[in-house]
């Protein structure tokens, strides 16, 4: 499953904290299934949750959400436009007055198309990408993934 690898390696990357105690980030798929097409085909998809612990995070959880929903609106846009505007659950454990337990869930798909060979030796496998829905968004000035410099996310300072 790609996605839970990717999301891996973003949150490494726009979490200075985990780049430094990468054992605070633990992913791990809950109630996974399998989707068969109905097309006379081997391709399918796979339906999970994703679960993420960010584990003794000191920090605000905006430093979290904000770099998760810039992920979905890349990789999997169609929670942005859920009827109920809850593209991922979370529950947290303030431990102390700096650091907590964050538990995010989010349900996620993901594609897989079995192509067969032209010569017949075998198959391919395909991950095609998600939707493009950036255009969906009407009246929307800024989506999440520009809130990103770069790898680095952009929040005021609260000092200013």
């Amino acid at each position: 499953m790609r996605k839970a690898d990717s999301l891996r390696q973003w949150l490494t990357a726009l979490l200075p904290d985990l780049k430094t105690h990468p054992d605070r980030l633990q992913i791990y798929v809950e109630g996974g299934q399998i989707g068969a097409r109905q097309s006379r085909t081997l391709s399918f998809i796979y339906a999970y949750t994703l679960k993420v612990g960010i584990w003794d995070f000191a920090g605000d959880a905006d430093k979290i959400m904000v770099p998760m929903l810039a992920w979905i609106e890349k990789e999997q846009p169609q929670l942005l436009r859920r009827g109920d505007s809850q593209p991922f659950t979370f529950e947290a454990e303030l431990l102390d007055s700096e650091a907590s337990d964050i538990l995010i869930s989010i349900d996620l798909t993901e594609t897989v198309l079995v192509l067969p060979r032209a010569d017949g030796s075998g198959y391919d496998l395909q991950h095609p990408p998600e939707p493009d829905f950036t255009d969906a968004f009407d009246g929307v000035a800024v989506h999440f993934s520009q809130v990103l410099a770069g790898d680095e996310p952009v929040f005021p300072d609260p000092a200013a």
